[in-house]
């Protein structure tokens, strides 16, 4: 008698896993916006502070003395961060708000 060898049962377990069924989300009540990106529009103006103007002669006048400060001081530091030191002093002083100090 010979031996027939037998092709091996498949199994269907890759069928058997069930894809997550889409829930229908409910629709939002009328006049609702359906997008939650959806921008939000007023006609009434934006209460801001009006942002104040310092010349570039100002700021260049008290970066140079932030810079001779800094180098009889011996502070490390560079030009750039004396602009911005004295950009953010002088709009201090223009809205009468005390500076942070470091």
């Amino acid at each position: 008698m010979g031996s027939k060898k037998s092709a091996p049962k498949r199994t269907d377990s890759a069928k058997s896993v069930e894809k997550p069924k889409v829930i229908a989300r409910k629709k939002r009540a009328a006049g609702k916006s359906t997008s939650k990106l959806a921008p939000s529009f007023s006609l009434e103006p934006k209460k801001t502070k009006a942002e104040p103007i310092i010349s570039h002669d100002e700021i260049s006048l008290r970066a140079y003395f932030l810079a001779e400060r800094r180098h009889q001081m011996g502070w490390d530091g560079d030009s750039q961060t004396d602009w911005l030191e004295a950009v953010a002093q002088l709009k201090a002083e223009a809205l009468d708000k005390p500076l942070k100090k470091r």
